[in-house]
């Protein structure tokens, strides 16, 4: 998954042991990939794919796994890197999380955007659209 981020090993490697600790996954980074569970797939990838700050960084329902500490923890670092310059698509079924990280939505409605602009406004066109 690092060369797929365009991370050398040594780069991976160098940042093994944060990685890990990030995902929580310190008594199982030895188990096969193939025994992990798919919250535990996702919180690897996640640690990996923020491991160092992007430019932009798209990332799909990541909130939706892990206990709500590794969310908070997430959600700490998203908004560490936004305050530093990172560009987010983030797509969340999760309004409060939406609020918290972006500063613009689209509602999207079988495939077709429905609504653009400001969190809230987004938000309120959805909840008031049935």
């Amino acid at each position: 998954n690092g060369a797929l981020l365009q991370r050398t090993e040594a780069e991976v490697t160098d940042r093994f042991g944060e990685i890990v600790e990030f995902a929580e996954l310190d008594a199982f980074i030895d188990a096969p990939l193939r025994t992990y569970s798919n919250g535990m797939i996702s919180r690897l990838a996640f640690a990996l794919a923020t491991a160092w700050r992007p430019d932009v960084l798209l990332l799909d329902e990541v909130l939706a796994v892990g206990d709500e500490a590794f969310q908070r923890k997430c959600l700490a670092r998203m908004r560490s890197y936004r305050e530093h310059g990172t560009t987010f698509l983030f797509v969340s079924h999760d309004a409060n999380a939406v609020r918290e990280i972006c500063d613009r939505a689209i509602w999207i409605d079988q495939g077709r955007p429905r609504e653009l602009g400001a969190v809230e406004a987004v938000l309120y066109a959805y909840r008031h659209s049935t």
